[in-house]
């Protein structure tokens, strides 16, 4: 009886076939994954990125694309960063004085799927990027605050003593 056991236990060809179960679970987690990245960053229209700076050895805003001061309109922005970061839609919503104001109506991602830092590109990218309109100097920003964000007024010096 303790041999049919033992001799059960051992076959190669039963283990062998739970080892290819197995990694094909473990295919489609890869693919699931994959699947649903919440840090998508589409750079094609953004004109200023969060980048780490090897010299420094810490992240810095760096202008990556030269837009006509003339020719950025809040509702343009908008549609850029929505663009670039298609997980997290900005709405414009007024500009009053030098601030603009924006609402991310569904800020789950932002605030709880990517993480610190991708958190803080989004925000430094879109800071610097509204602060391009002539005259404004900050952007409140108001959604739901999460593990990774908090909403707020932000200037592009907001980041300067991490």
């Amino acid at each position: 009886m303790g041999l049919l056991i033992l001799g059960v236990g051992c076959n190669p060809s039963r283990q062998q076939g739970e080892e290819q179960y197995d990694e094909s679970d473990t295919m489609k987690m890869d693919t699931v994954q994959q699947v649903e990245n919440p840090f998508i960053y589409v750079p094609t229209e953004a004109f200023w990125e969060y980048q780490y700076d090897t010299v420094t050895l810490d992240f810095k805003p760096v202008k990556v694309r030269e837009v006509p001061a003339d020719s950025l309109t809040a509702e343009g922005i908008e549609t850029m960063i929505n663009h670039t970061w298609p997980n997290v839609q900005v709405r414009y919503i007024e500009t009053f004085g030098d601030t603009v104001y924006l609402e991310i109506p569904e800020s789950t991602v932002l605030t709880q799927q990517m993480g610190t830092a991708g958190a803080e590109q989004f925000m430094v990218s879109t800071t610097y990027s509204f602060t391009e309109l002539p005259d404004v100097r900050y952007v409140a920003f108001g959604f739901e605050e999460g593990d990774h964000a908090v909403p707020g007024v932000y200037s592009r010096n907001s980041w300067d003593n991490k």
